[in-house]
Parts: structure tokens; sequence; C-alpha cells
């Protein structure tokens, strides 16, 4: 089966990587950095910040916040959290009629960091599923299944070569991000591996040469016009204007190819410029703005569109309950989630919060929005020009207590809507079909040893 094969070629990439870098660790100074405080405290310490931000009713990830880059001078950290939740989903399948069950979902993930001098790493496995009691047209079972690895090694004291892999089979579309559809098509195979290159050429000049590619595929034939390879080359320059404050520009090329629906073939020329500011120890930021043009292999012709993405991480632990928030925005161009659609020009914000509102109790905040309109192809005349608009809004509040030092509950709310919007008769058959709105209402129990 060729998603079998690709997550076969995905664990290859990861754990050749890890090993043959493995051999170069350099024994930290103080191998006890990474060890867990001894248990005196009184409340008890919370689990860290995750590395992956996740979904807090299936334990699913929510990619479009992306994952901390590892940490030198960090030691070892090993840690392994088991979770059960429950809960009751109102639409399971995502359709305008509903498709209602209670669910279970057993979930466990392993973390593994380590940084010294020259060799850094994060690494992250996690395995779920979620039990539908109900079997929602048929539907048993949902798989969440992930593995990430982010590596930095400092080959010269010039030369820092970064590595990048993340792989998932999962069921339910992440809305975080514009790769996958943003409605249910049934499992798929997704996986994001870059590498890239920064080299210092002086004390504020320094310059990033990176690498790439995505792929996405859907078990289901239905859903099999989405299957396609990413692929994209960068170079940016980087200046240290100021000590908290560096300037950047950027050159991308990307090159976007089909499985079946080749026609769809495309690729894509993006320039922009920006900067990285340090507002203070808790508080950093960065603004990217430019264009991009993409041009079509078969007749659609070119399009042009302004791009724009900014990105906030704010991260304060006060009174022992950690306090953080990472909020993201992108505005540009996407591949259509539509099987007539090419391209889709798209606003997305993504917000995760979490506040300690005492040693033991935490609240936590998840918001997604995101508005895209989608140009069709010209497959069919009677379609070419035309566009889909799509409205998505995705909102989580939830609330954690530590029960003790490993174990905590945790219960929420999470409520879904898409919107497919008004339009011409072929077009709103496909929006009648696409809009839905989801209610979950969950709570659970997770230990961490």
């Amino acid at each position: 089966m060729a998603i079998i094969n690709s997550i076969k070629r995905s664990l290859i990439i990861v754990f050749t990587a890890a090993t043959s870098l493995s051999a170069q660790e350099i024994a930290p100074e103080d191998s006890t950095s990474g060890e867990v405080e001894s248990e005196v405290e009184n409340p008890p310490t919370p689990s860290i910040e995750p590395i992956l931000q996740t979904n807090p009713d299936d334990g699913s990830v929510r990619a479009g916040f992306g994952a901390l880059g590892p940490t030198f001078f960090l030691g070892r950290r090993i840690r392994l959290s088991t979770s059960v939740t429950g809960g009751y989903n109102d639409n399971v399948n995502q359709l305008p009629t509903g498709s209602p069950s209670w669910y279970a979902n057993p979930n466990a993930v392993f973390t593994y960091e380590f940084g010294n001098a020259r060799l850094a790493w994060n690494l992250v496995a996690g395995a779920g599923i979620t039990y539908y009691f109900a079997h929602p047209q048929g539907r048993d079972y949902d798989p969440d299944i992930h593995l990430s690895l982010s590596l930095a090694y400092k080959a010269t004291e010039r030369l820092t070569l970064d590595l990048t892999t993340f792989a998932a089979y999962q069921s339910q579309p992440d809305l975080t991000t514009g790769f996958t559809a943003n409605r249910q098509l049934g499992n798929f195979f997704r996986s994001t591996d870059g590498i890239s290159a920064h080299y210092k050429w002086t004390p504020r000049l320094s310059t990033v040469t990176s690498c790439t590619l995505n792929v996405i595929e859907y078990e289901s034939s239905a859903a099999s016009s989405l299957n396609r390879m990413e692929s994209q080359f960068g170079e940016e320059c980087r200046y240290l204007l100021f000590p908290t404050t560096t300037i950047t520009g950027e050159y991308r090329f990307g090159v976007t190819a089909y499985q079946e629906n080749t026609s769809r073939d495309s690729t894509m020329n993006s320039l922009s410029a920006g900067f990285d500011q340090t507002f203070s120890p808790r508080l950093e930021g960065s603004l990217r703005a430019g264009g991009q043009f993409r041009s079509s292999e078969k007749g659609s012709g070119g399009q042009t569109s302004p791009y724009l993405e900014t990105l906030l991480h704010y991260y304060f632990v006060r009174s022992a309950a950690p306090t953080y928030v990472i909020w993201s925005n992108r505005y540009g161009l996407e591949e259509s989630d539509l099987p007539s659609g090419t391209s889709r020009e798209t606003f997305r914000t993504n917000l995760q919060a979490v506040y300690g509102i005492t040693p033991r109790i935490s609240a936590t905040l998840g918001l997604t929005y995101s508005h895209g309109d989608s140009l069709q192809s010209s497959v069919s005349n009677s379609l070419a020009g035309q566009s889909s608009t799509e409205t998505i809004f995705d909102i989580s509040p939830g609330v954690r207590y530590l029960i003790t030092r490993h174990l905590s509950i945790n219960a929420g709310y999470r409520h879904t809507e898409s919107n497919r919007g008004s339009g011409r008769a072929i077009i709103t058959n496909l929006q009648s079909i696409n809009s839905y709105t989801r209610n979950v209402y969950f709570a659970g129990l997770t230990y961490t040893f």
C-alpha cells in the first residue's frame, strides 16, 4: 500500500538522521540538569510546555503552531505520558445532518529532549485511537499516530545544520493548516521533512539555505484527487541590525505535483522581507511580508497574491504554573481542497493560550479562524474563473487541575463551524455538502511518568 510505504520512508529518514548524529553527542557538563526535581514541592510542579500543540479532545496535532526548536545545553529529558479522554461528539463525520456519538480516546506520548554544546534535538512520538460507541454511519474509530523530530547540529562555529521531520497517520482534518482538507475525507497520511543550513558570514550577516518536502495521501479513492507532493527551496539573508532585531529577506521557489490530477500541477515564486524581534526575555515575534506568483502547468494561467505572516510567542512561569501564548497569522496562496479547485487565497489565524490561575489550576484556549477563496480550474468551461468561499471557526476552551505531581484532570468544550457561503448553483451543491457545525464535550485524566 502506498501509504504504508510512505510511512516507512519517513521513519527511515527520522531514525537514520538520529542514529548518525547521536554518535557525535558530547556529555553535558552538568549531567543532572535534565533530571526532575525532588518531590518536596507543595503544590506539585506541573508538566512543562508541550513541544507539539495538540487538540485536547483527541490528542491530534495542531500543525499550524509549529514545534519549539531544540535547545543547546539542555541536558537530557525523557518523559512518558498516558491519558484517557471521554466525551460526546455531536457530528463525528462533519456532515450537515450531524452524526453524533459518545467516544473514548486512550493516548500515549513519548518525549525525548537532548542538548549539549554541539547537538540538540526534540523527539516526540504519540499514538492514540478514538473509539465511537454509536458507530455513526459505520464509523468505529479514528487513528492518531504521529512522530516528530527537530534536530540542530553545530558543524562549525559558523555553520549550523537543522533537520525537521514530521509524519502522522490520522482521520480528523487539521484545521490549523492549509495542507489538509477542511472536512472529513477518511484516513490519510501526511509528512513534512525539511533541512536547512545556517551560515554566519560575519558577526552580523548570515544566510539560511533550506529545502522542504510535504506529502499528503488519502486512503479513500473519493479523495485521491488531493494526493500530492509539495517541494520548496528557499534562500534567506539575515542581518543583525540591533542586539534584539534581525532584518530578513527571502526568496522561495515551490513545486506542487499531484498524483492523479496532473492538470493541477503548479509552481510558486515567493519574495518577502521582514524582521525577527525580541521584545523582552518573555516575548518574541516575527513578521514577513511580500508577494507570491503561482503558475499552473496546464492552462489555468497565473495568480498573484500578497503574502503576510506573523508570529508571537510569549512564555512566563508564574508561581510554578505555566503561562504562555502562541499566536500566528498568515495570508497567502494555498492549494484548494475542492476536486475542481486550483488555488485558495486564505487568511488564517491560530491562537493557543495557557494561563496559570493557581499552581494547581490552569485555563487553556485554542482558537482557529480561516477565510479562503478557492479558484475553480478550467476543466469545465462553466466553472472556469468562479470561486468558492469557505470560513472555518474552531474554538476550544478548557481547564486543567493538577491532582498530584504526576496526575492531572482536564475538561473542556470544542465548537467548530464550516460555512461555504453562497455562490452559483453548481458551487452551492458543493457548499451544502461541506458546510457543517460540530460540538464536542470532553473530560479526561493524564498521568506523566
